[in-house]
């Protein structure tokens, strides 16, 4: 089976950047990894990877006190980040690549301040659409991510507009695994706020919550949805059949379903890392894209469609190459260009992926 190769990108908001992050620069030299799907790891692996998510936890923020009140521990300041962005970096030309680099720190800060010495794993929607419970990510065991929540009886339905999607069995506090008990510490955000919204980074504690929805799963992560994504003929296209919804509908695409099929701390689309699934969910994301551009790297490595804020909204300028991507305190702004092709600049990794549905763990390097 053939493996495809990838590397990492950046974009542009509120928080302050810092100087050079040193450690970033120049690694994309003979150093490739490999990021493997969930069930490919051993269990070794899976547990150094739960340890290191666990180790961020427990390490004081790096954010100065008072920019981010919600930001307690090193893992909250890559929440803070992705909140602190949320309105210039979905639905837009540099969703992808914002994302990209964003996983690329998360990584690097496992490796150099945790000790972590995998790559980042991901997550093969369609092998566990129909079941997430029993897939070795949601079993619950100490080698998954953790399980479903207590059942919640008042716990609401998630909503696109006027539509709701029918619930799942759990909708309360993470019951088991090693996220059990994880207490976040931003505030749950429904729908798309404003942007000028003073508490967005406030102090609001509550546990990590799920309500794993095999129906919503089953529906918009399955193989034909990600067969469509790799089939798309241009850069509009995989980034509408990726992410767009109609409101008021039933109608989205594998990014939005992801986040919808695991609860409402991954439906927040400004919170949604506080879930550690969502490290792996995103990492589904950037092979597609990888996928997609290596077909045909002449027209597709480089391609950019859409502005750089949400919907247009405000309206902005189109996303350009060398439109400089922020990252707060994570990393300095870096342009567009930096990121498109995963194997220069500052990256240099591979995805092991198996064609079609296969059953999970098929590999061949």
């Amino acid at each position: 089976m053939p493996t495809y190769a990838v590397c990492l990108a950046i974009i542009s908001s509120a928080l302050p950047s810092p100087a050079a992050n040193s450690s970033l620069e120049g690694c994309a030299n003979g150093t490739s990894s490999v990021r493997r799907e969930w069930s490919a790891l051993g269990k070794p692996e899976r547990l150094a990877f739960v340890g290191a998510v666990k180790c961020l936890m427990d390490k004081p923020s790096q954010i100065p006190q008072g920019e981010a009140p919600g930001a307690l521990n090193r893992y909250d300041d890559f929440i803070a980040t992705h909140i602190n962005y949320t309105h210039v970096i979905h639905s837009n030309g540099i969703f992808l690549s914002w994302h990209r680099h964003y996983l690329h720190l998360f990584e690097k800060a496992l490796q150099d301040e945790c000790g972590y010495q995998g790559s980042l794993p991901y997550w093969n929607w369609p092998w566990w659409a129909s079941d997430l419970h029993s897939s070795p990510l949601f079993d619950g065991s100490p080698t998954s991510l953790g399980g479903d929540g207590y059942y919640n009886a008042s716990s609401e339905p998630r909503a696109n507009g006027n539509y709701t999607f029918p619930r799942g069995n759990g909708g309360g506090c993470v019951a088991a695994g090693p996220f059990a008990n994880t207490t976040l510490h931003f505030k749950r955000t429904k729908g798309i706020p404003t942007t000028n919204d003073p508490n967005k980074l406030e102090y609001a504690p509550h546990c990590l919550t799920r309500d794993l929805n095999n129906g919503i799963a089953s529906e918009y992560c399955s193989q034909s949805r990600v067969d469509g994504v790799l089939a798309s003929p241009d850069i509009a296209t995989i980034q509408s059949l990726l992410s767009d919804f109609v409101p008021g509908t039933p109608i989205m695409g594998p990014h939005n379903g992801g986040h919808y099929a695991v609860g409402e701390d991954m439906q927040d689309q400004f919170a949604s890392p506080s879930d550690p699934t969502f490290w792996l969910h995103h990492g589904m994301i950037d092979l597609l894209w990888t996928r997609w551009q290596a077909k045909d790297p002449a027209n597709r490595q480089y391609a950019l469609d859409g502005t750089v804020t949400s919907l247009n909204r405000p309206p902005s300028q189109n996303a350009t190459l060398d439109y400089m991507l922020d990252f707060g305190f994570l990393d300095k702004s870096r342009p567009v260009s930096t990121f498109m092709d995963v194997k220069k600049e500052i990256f240099d990794y591979s995805y092991e992926y198996v064609e079609g549905k296969g059953e999970p763990g098929e590999y061949e390097r």
